[in-house]
């Protein structure tokens, strides 16, 4: 006969014991499958994120100085044309004095003194915005980087450009725009400037802005004509003379001869992604408007940022061995001196990527937001130890997955 007195309660607990164990182990590991999952995805997300932001940022210092003058027409003194700063009354003078960055970040470094002659970069180090509030870092703070040039607005016009032919017209100079049949043809639909190109005996390039007076804004009639009389065009056939657009006419008058553009890092407190570091902040990109002197909406280029660090290489001596300049160094030089002498903008980008990982810790006791292979590593950039890092983003900094977005620009157009 069969035996009929089925499983005695020892064997039934037993049996249950081992079920949940194996139970435990499955939701522990679905529980680390959809933890990876989840951090891979941020993982692509982050990087997706950053080609994107970056590819902005290096398009803007590869044409920092495009259009810009070197000097201006008839310039005497700051008397003669007025220097105002950014956010003052609206007007057609040139604005290019001493910058005033957005709400929250240290004007104090950010720029050397203009005079007659614009600088196509401007950097300095910046406070760091932490939950709203503004505070500083022993070490420093993030670095502010402002960038000038007729091409960085989010605007049509910036594209255009085109040559101004000189007329011999004996009663006028009836110089016409030339054109190149397309929608690349700078019209009454767009403002504009001239630059006037001549050299010295020495064989130097100088650019000169065009003026009328204190006007330096160029209007055309609907039927393309410049205006009337000798300004904004060549005064014989030796001279060349380009067009520059700078933003659509529907838009308000110019306030400066090119287009200025500012990079910096701040944390707003209601933008914030949550998988980010309590400590970090959003890389920003932001333009000045013309019309009110103020800066237009910041527009994110890339999230989980923890620090930010311009440097610039400078061959003073042109002999192929460059230095490497912070940016309050770099501003104590003139606009022809970087014109003439830096090489590369060296960019550094602290981020993480993905969100916070129980799971993961970080590997090293500091991180080098620089060149670590410059012959002196604390000069380049800044360097955060372990005590710096929990001091900015928390004891549990070593749970995110940190790196360093490095780029190495060339400008193309600070002296062509």
């Amino acid at each position: 006969m069969g035996n009929n007195k089925g499983f005695t309660l020892v064997e039934m607990i037993v049996a249950m014991a081992i079920f949940m164990g194996i139970m435990i182990m499955a939701t522990y590991g679905f529980e680390r499958v959809l933890v990876g999952t989840g951090q891979q995805t941020k993982s692509a997300q982050s990087n997706f994120e950053g080609v994107v932001g970056l590819e902005m940022l290096r398009y803007d210092v590869e044409h920092a100085g495009y259009g810009l003058p070197w000097d201006f027409l008839n310039y005497a003194s700051n008397s003669a044309i007025q220097f105002q700063n950014l956010g003052g009354t609206a007007n057609k003078e040139l604005d290019v004095g001493a910058n005033v960055p957005v709400a929250g970040i240290d004007a104090t470094t950010l720029n050397a003194v203009l005079t007659d002659d614009i600088h196509a970069f401007s950097a300095g180090t910046a406070t760091k915005e932490v939950g709203g509030t503004a505070v500083s870092h022993s070490s420093g703070g993030p670095d502010y980087l402002v960038m000038r040039s007729v091409i960085s607005a989010l605007d049509d016009a910036t594209s255009k450009w085109t040559y101004v032919n000189y007329s011999g017209n004996t009663t006028g100079n009836y110089s016409k725009m030339k054109e190149w049949d397309n929608s690349e043809d700078l019209t009454s639909a767009d403002r504009f400037i001239t630059i006037r190109s001549t050299f010295t005996t020495s064989g130097e390039q100088n650019k000169t802005l065009l003026m009328d007076g204190s006007n330096f804004e160029v209007n055309v009639s609907a039927g393309g004509d410049l205006p009337a009389g000798d300004a904004f065009k060549p005064a014989d056939s030796a001279q060349v003379v380009v067009a520059y657009g700078i933003r659509s006419a529907s838009e308000s008058a110019l306030r400066m001869p090119y287009n200025r553009t500012d990079f910096f890092v701040s944390r707003p407190t209601d933008k914030m992604p949550q998988w980010c570091n309590p400590g970090t902040g959003i890389l920003y990109k932001t333009m000045v408007d013309h019309g009110t002197g103020e800066f237009g909406p910041p527009y994110p280029l890339l999230e989980c940022i923890g620090d930010l660090q311009v440097e610039f290489e400078y061959d003073e001596d042109e002999d192929g061995d460059a230095i490497i300049l912070p940016p309050a160094l770099l501003n104590t030089h003139t606009a022809h001196e970087i014109r003439s002498h830096l090489k590369n903008v060296r960019i550094y980008i602290l981020a993480h990527e993905g969100k916070m990982d129980r799971g993961y810790n970080y590997p090293k006791d500091s991180i080098h937001v620089g060149d670590p292979n410059n012959p002196s590593p604390s000069l380049s950039g800044r360097i955060l130890s372990s005590s710096d890092m929990a001091s900015l983003f928390t004891a549990d900094w070593r749970k995110y997955r940190w790196k360093i977005y490095t780029m190495v620009v060339r400008p193309k157009n600070l002296n062509q």
